[in-house]
C-alpha cells in the first residue's frame, strides 16, 4: 500500500514538474517571439539606430585590465544571454 502511494505521489510530482515545464516553455516563447520582432524591425529599417541598439542592449560593461588590454561585455535586453530550458529539463528528468 505505501510503495502505490509512493508511485501516486512520484507521479503527481512528475506531473506538476511537467505543467510548469509547459508554463516556462510558453513563458520563453514569448520572449523569443519579442525578440524576434525587435530583430526584424531593426532588420528593416536597414541600420541600427541609436534607439534601436538602447532596446536590444541593456547595459555595456568596459573593463581595462592592467596589461592594458580591454574586456567590453553587453547585457542584452532580448533574450539572447540564457538557456533557462536547461534547468528546467534537468529537474524534470
Amino acid at each position: 500500500m505505501k510503495k502505490r502511494e509512493a508511485e501516486i505521489h512520484s507521479l503527481e510530482q512528475k506531473i506538476a514538474d511537467l505543467r510548469h515545464y509547459d508554463e516556462v516553455c510558453k513563458k520563453r516563447r514569448e520572449e523569443l517571439k519579442n525578440t524576434s520582432e525587435l530583430i526584424k524591425t531593426i532588420l528593416a529599417d536597414g541600420h541600427i539606430s541609436n534607439v534601436n541598439l538602447r532596446m536590444l542592449v541593456r547595459q555595456v560593461t568596459v573593463h581595462q585590465n592592467e596589461d592594458k588590454s580591454i574586456d567590453i561585455s553587453f547585457d542584452m535586453n532580448g533574450a539572447f544571454n540564457y538557456n533557462i530550458m536547461e534547468d528546467v529539463t534537468t529537474d524534470i528528468l
